[in-house]
């Protein structure tokens, strides 16, 4: 209570004007390690300026939500009071990403360039050419930034300089991940590679028959991808070769989730599977009433995920029995976010909404 007390204290006397930039960015609190179970109670629901851009950023104790009118609001993740506001100048493409205190913004157009902004100062720091509209990685003071277009660009995380730079030639739909000492990428033609972190040399590849349009996802022994064709396939961690593949008919969502050894991911086809992770055995298909694009949250052997049709869900990962849901205002398009012990997801009718036990 006493840090909320805090941060309540900070925004009365840091709202702060820097350009088109004002309030709150910045607040510290070790986040909580217990994820509520649902049933979960609605703590408050808050407007924003234009749909989201991507799902809420995870700067506990504060909720960081972009919307495709490129505002970036911060939000107090347990009473929902608007912390902060700030607009970038320039179209924004991309979901954003949150390291440590910079925030990566991609722009497009004629100046398209990845702008790292400092959410304590409220400044940029570092600006680099080039639309780089996937979400970035980053490793120690190594930031991977992936264009669609194939160039892959390593630089310092701190200064933006260039540490080395190679263009695969191929169309990129989905950001690549890391795993051990190695970048994990797979394109547009279902190639994936394993490019070494220090220099971006090739260390293996592999393809599949379609390409990759759901983020690879790594695990201890096995990293997962998804199609186009819609297949969800496990390759081994180290080498990259095959180990299984399963079809689930409708084109995944960009991201998949992992709990109680299960994978879950959402369809265009309406559907919600959850496949074993060590087999791909299917275990469960859950049919929404609408299209699912949003990736998964998970936690605590439950599934969180939203649907065009306007519900947030929560499925029991081993079954796929329906433990809770809630009516939403609009369509969800975007992916579900944990911050801290709040659930946070957006609709398309400009609603972000933030649940929890109370």
């Amino acid at each position: 209570m006493k840090t909320r007390q805090i941060v309540c204290a900070l925004c009365a006397f840091c709202w702060i004007f820097s350009g088109c930039g004002r309030g709150l960015f910045y607040a510290t609190e070790a986040p909580p390690k217990i994820v509520p179970e649902p049933p979960l109670s609605l703590l408050w629901e808050r407007k924003l300026d234009a749909a989201p851009m991507g799902k809420a950023l995870n700067a506990a104790p504060l909720v960081m939500q972009m919307s495709t009118g490129a505002s970036l609001y911060a939000f107090d993740a347990y009473s929902g009071k608007r912390l902060g506001k700030k607009t970038f100048d320039r179209g924004i493409c991309g979901s954003p990403a949150l390291v440590g205190d910079i925030v990566l913004v991609g722009s497009e157009g004629k100046e398209a360039s990845l702008l790292a902004w400092d959410r304590r100062s409220k400044k940029p720091i570092w600006q680099q050419e080039g639309a780089f509209c996937l979400p970035p990685v980053v490793r120690g003071d190594t930031l991977i930034v992936t264009s669609e277009r194939g160039l892959v660009r390593a630089v310092n995380f701190a200064t933006g300089s260039l540490f080395w730079e190679r263009d695969l030639e191929v169309l990129i739909r989905v950001a690549p991940v890391l795993r051990g000492s190695s970048l994990i990428v797979g394109d547009g033609r279902g190639g994936i590679r394993g490019l070494r972190l220090a220099d971006g040399q090739e260390t293996w590849r592999d393809s599949v028959d379609s390409g990759v349009r759901a983020r690879p996802l790594v695990g201890s022994e096995h990293i997962w991808l998804g199609t186009a064709a819609g297949q969800i396939i496990a390759l081994d961690g180290a080498t990259g070769v095959l180990q299984w593949q399963v079809d689930i008919g409708g084109l995944p969502t960009g991201e998949m989730a992992s709990t109680e050894g299960v994978l879950g991911v959402g369809t265009a086809d309406r559907s919600v599977y959850g496949i074993e992770a060590s087999t791909g055995t299917v275990r469960w298909v859950f049919k929404t009433e609408g299209v699912v694009r949003g990736g998964p949250a998970a936690g605590a052997g439950v599934f969180y995920i939203g649907s065009s049709d306007g519900h947030l869900y929560a499925l029991d990962a081993s079954s796929g029995d329906l433990l809770w849901k809630f009516r939403l205002d609009g369509p969800v398009l975007e992916g579900i976010s944990w911050v801290g012990e709040t659930l946070v997801v957006a609709t398309e009718k400009k609603i972000l909404y933030a649940f929890g036990r109370r």
